[in-house]
C-alpha cells in the first residue's frame, strides 16, 4: 500500500501546490481495520489512512477518495493535537513516559524536525530519551507551544518506527502558567527553575548583615537553621559536610525560597498528575552550589514529602552554549565528587547537567563519577547542526541568517550569558568564499553568536529555512544524528 499511498499523496501535493513526503513506516490498527502512513510537509504532519469504512476514528480529513480496486477508502488527516490524542489511545507508545531514576538524555529539538533521527540514534544507547524538551524562553523565541513540541516528538516516533518509551520535559519552568501548560500538554517531566526565588546575595553578606538577617528569619527558616547548625556529616569518598553557622546561614537565606516554591509547584503537579518526573534546578545562578547547600535542599524537600528524580547544581567553571567546558577540570572533578557523595548519601534521584551540549571534555568525567546515573540536557547543538548543513548547501541563505544574527546580537545577549570576543565576529560574510562558510561553525565567536540567535533568524527566515531543511532532510538528519552520537559515545564510556 506504500506505493499507492505515494501516488495519492503526490496528487494532493500537486493540487495544493505544496511539498509532501510519505514515509515507509506503516502503522497497522487491525481492530479498526485501518492502515496509516506518516506524511510530512515542510512544517506540517499528516496521516495517510486506509480504511474499509468511510467513517474513520480520526477527524477533519483534508482529502478523501474511494478506491474500488482496493475496496478501501483513503483519507489524509492532519496530525494535530486532537488526532494525536485519538491515535495515542490505540498506540500507547506515542504517549511520553516518566524516566524515573535512570540515566537519561534530553535532546531538545527547537525546530521540531529531527526527533525521528534522535530516536534512531537512541536505539543503540542505554539512555532514556527525552526528545520533547523545551523551555518557555525557547517557546517564545520560536513561537511554538508545548503541544507543538509534543506533537513533533510523537511524530518522530511514527516516522522512525520507534517502539520504546520517550519522555517530555517542560524545561526551566519559572511560573505556574507554564507549569499548567506543560501539564495540559501531557508532559511527563517538569524542571523547576528556582533562579527567580534564589537570593544569591545571601552568600556575600558581611558578618553584621548576616546577624541582621538572622534576626529577621521566619520561624520556618529558624527551624531549618537549628536542625543543621553545628552538624558535621561524613559521607562516602572522604567527603565531609560542615554546617558551621557562617556556612549554614547564607544557605538558609539564599535557598529557603526555592524550597518553599518547589513545594508549591509540586503541590499543583500532584493535584493534576499521578505520575511524573520532577527536576530541581539550582544552576541558573552565578553562585556555585556547595555540597552543604545541595544536601540541605534535597533533605528539606524530602522532609516535605517531595519526591524529585533529579537535581541540577551549579558547578564551577563556565557551561556556555555551543562550546566545550571552560574552567579547571581538576576543580570540577573535586566538586563533582562531593556532589555525587551527597546524591549517593540521600539517594532516590540523579544529578543533572544543564547546558550540556558540546561539553566534550566533561562527559567521560561526569559519566564515570556519577556511576553512569545522570541526566544530561542538550538542545541548541541541534540548531547548530542545522545551520552547518545550511552553510554547506545554501551559502546565500546562511549569509542572510548570519547577518540577521549580527543585527539582533544585543537583543539575543539579553537572554543568554555568553562571553565570546566580539572582535572575532566577521562583520559580514560577503567576501568569505562559499567553501569556507562551514568553517565558521567550528569557530567559537560565530558559533555562539548563531547559537543564541535562533529567535530572530527563524522570525525573519522561518519559511525559507523550513523549506530548505525539508529538501535537505537526508543531509540534515545525518548531521544531527552524527552530532548526537558523538555526545552519547562519550557518555557510554562507563555508563551501564
Amino acid at each position: 500500500m506504500f506505493e499507492e499511498t505515494k501516488i495519492l499523496v503526490e496528487q494532493v501535493a500537486q493540487k495544493e501546490g505544496i511539498s509532501l513526503r510519505v514515509y515507509p513506516r506503516p502503522i497497522e490498527l487491525p481492530a479498526l481495520s485501518s492502515l496509516l502512513f506518516p506524511v510530512k510537509g515542510e512544517r506540517v504532519f499528516y496521516l495517510g489512512a486506509w480504511s474499509e469504512k468511510a467513517d474513520h476514528f480520526l477527524q477533519h480529513p483534508q482529502f478523501f477518495q474511494f478506491k474500488p480496486d482496493k475496496n478501501k477508502y483513503f483519507s489524509l488527516y492532519p496530525f494535530d493535537f486532537a488526532n494525536y490524542q485519538l491515535l495515542s489511545q490505540h498506540l500507547p507508545r506515542l504517549r511520553p513516559a516518566p524516566a524515573r531514576v535512570r540515566s537519561s538524555v534530553g535532546s531538545g529539538d527547537r525546530l521540531g524536525l529531527v526527533s525521528a533521527t534522535h530516536l534512531e540514534v537512541f536505539r543503540n544507547y542505554p539512555f532514556f530519551p527525552i526528545i520533547a524538551q523545551q523551555s518557555p524562553r525557547e517557546l517564545e523565541k520560536t513561537h511554538r507551544t508545548f503541544e507543538e513540541v509534543l506533537l513533533s516528538a510523537a511524530w518522530g516516533v511514527l516516522e522512525s518506527g520507534f517502539e520504546g518509551q520517550f519522555g517530555a520535559d517542560a524545561d526551566h519552568i519559572k511560573d505556574e502558567n507554564y507549569l499548567r501548560a506543560g501539564i495540559k500538554s501531557h508532559f511527563t517531566m517538569f524542571t523547576l527553575d528556582g533562579s527567580e526565588v534564589i537570593r544569591p546575595e545571601g552568600f556575600s553578606l558581611t558578618a553584621n548583615q548576616l546577624k541582621a538577617e538572622f534576626d529577621r528569619l521566619s520561624p520556618s527558616q529558624k527551624e531549618i537553621f537549628n536542625r543543621y547548625q553545628g552538624k558535621e556529616l561524613h559521607l562516602g569518598g572522604g567527603i565531609t559536610l560542615n554546617f558551621k553557622p557562617e556556612t549554614l546561614l547564607p544557605i538558609v537565606i539564599a535557598l529557603f525560597g526555592v524550597i518553599e516554591w518547589v513545594e508549591q509547584m509540586n503541590s499543583i503537579l500532584n493535584d493534576e498528575l499521578s505520575d511524573f518526573d520532577l527536576e530541581v534546578s539550582l544552576d541558573e545562578t552565578e553562585v556555585i552550589t556547595s555540597p552543604e547547600a545541595h544536601f540541605l535542599v534535597a533533605e528539606e524537600l524530602h522532609r516535605r514529602g517531595i519526591d524529585f528524580q533529579s537535581l541540577a547544581p551549579r558547578f564551577p567553571g563556565k557551561f556556555e552554549k555551543g562550546v566545550d567546558y571552560q574552567g579547571d577540570l581538576s576543580e570540577l572533578t573535586q566538586e563533582l565528587k562531593a556532589q555525587v557523595a551527597v546524591q549517593q548519601e540521600i539517594e532516590g534521584y540523579r544529578l543533572s547537567l544543564h547546558s550540556g551540549s558540546d561539553k566534550w571534555t566533561v562527559y567521560p568525567l561526569f559519566a564515570e563519577l556519577t556511576g553512569g546515573l545522570f541526566h544530561l540536557k542538550t538542545s541548541g547543538t541541534n540548531w547548530l547542526a542545522a545551520l552547518s548543513v545550511l552553510a554547506k548547501l545554501s551559502p546565500s541563505l546562511f549569509r542572510r541568517a548570519y547577518q540577521i544574527g549580527m543585527d539582533h546580537l544585543e537583543e539575543s545577549l539579553q537572554a543568554y550569558s555568553i562571553s565570546f570576543d566580539r572582535e572575532e565576529l566577521p562583520l559580514d560574510l560577503s567576501s568569505t568564499p562559499d567553501d569556507r562558510l562551514p568553517e565558521l561553525m567550528d569557530k567559537r565567536a560565530p558559533r555562539q553568536m548563531l547559537h543564541i540567535s535562533y529567535g530572530p533568524i527563524l522570525e525573519e527566515m522561518g519559511k525559507e529555512l523550513y523549506q530548505f531543511w525539508f529538501e535537505a532532510e537526508k543531509e540534515h538528519y545525518q548531521k544531527v544524528g552524527d552530532n548526537l552520537k558523538r555526545h552519547l559515545e562519550l557518555l557510554t564510556q562507563v555508563a551501564p
